[in-house]
């Protein structure tokens, strides 16, 4: 059976090349890693002005991690002075590509900022700073801490009954976190699946969709060493997959009217 292809959200950052500044592309390999090893095709997606057109020929998307959403996104008054990375392209790109992958039922796993960039499309908030925000907050920036980047930091505690805890078969669970932002206001069709000990939102779903799941930790860092991280991307995987096999008449219908 054919890997079914999965959109990846890459990173952006100005640079300073020999022809002058440019604007680059990044991404962490594991993200590519990790979903080739669950048997997907890793496709890094552009930021264009439709990304709608990418999603006729993607079977599920993964967004990635990076800086911060431009807080005027959910209507914050003021920004805090330790907001970072922000790029209105990439928000742009990202919010209206979720909104047409939601329309489209495709499959969905969310990654740290992902988790962030769905619930502000949906309508939710952020914190823009937790420390500043959450009574004695955790530390969710473990190298800050000493701690190395394939390490977990804290236990996250998963609702029983959801989609997260069949995936990685277990209600309590240790992640990795660098964070300094989180969901605040959940936006209204998110459920909260996990959360740390001091409260912080860690894992949302989407009821009544196929597959949309959205976790504040990182596990393309992890998938390596714990079975229950690496079970994320499966899951993304086997959904895709299933997705490509619905997807098949429709495609034959094409390749025979061409």
């Amino acid at each position: 059976m054919q890997r079914p292809l999965i959109g990846i959200t890459p990173d952006l950052a100005h640079q300073e090349a020999a022809h002058g500044p440019t604007e680059r592309l990044f991404l962490n390999l594991d993200y590519a890693q990790a979903v080739w090893q669950a048997g997907g095709i890793p496709v890094v997606l552009p930021p264009i002005d439709e990304p709608e057109a990418f999603l006729s020929s993607l079977n599920g998307l993964l967004l990635t991690g990076g800086g911060d959403i431009d807080p005027q996104q959910y209507g914050a008054a003021t920004t805090h002075p330790l907001t970072y990375g922000v790029s209105e392209t990439r928000d742009r790109f990202e919010i209206a590509l979720i909104r047409a992958a939601l329309e489209r039922d495709l499959p969905v796993l969310a990654i740290c900022r992902g988790i962030q960039v769905l619930n502000v499309a949906l309508g939710g908030t952020l914190y823009q700073h937790l420390p500043d925000e959450i009574p004695n907050a955790l530390n969710h920036r473990q190298h800050e801490l000493g701690i190395p980047s394939g390490e977990v930091a804290h236990p996250v505690t998963i609702v029983p009954d959801s989609l997260l805890a069949r995936i990685v078969g277990t209600t309590e669970l240790m992640v990795n976190s660098y964070h300094h932002q989180a969901v605040a206001t959940l936006a209204t069709p998110l459920r909260v699946v996990a959360v740390a000990p001091d409260g912080v939102i860690e894992a949302v779903e989407l009821p009544g969709r196929g597959f949309v799941l959205a976790v504040q930790w990182h596990p393309e860092r992890l998938f390596e060493r714990f079975p229950a991280h690496f079970a994320l991307f499966a899951a993304l995987v086997d959904a895709a997959r299933a997705t490509r096999l619905r997807q098949q008449p429709a495609l034959a219908r094409i390749d025979s009217e061409t």
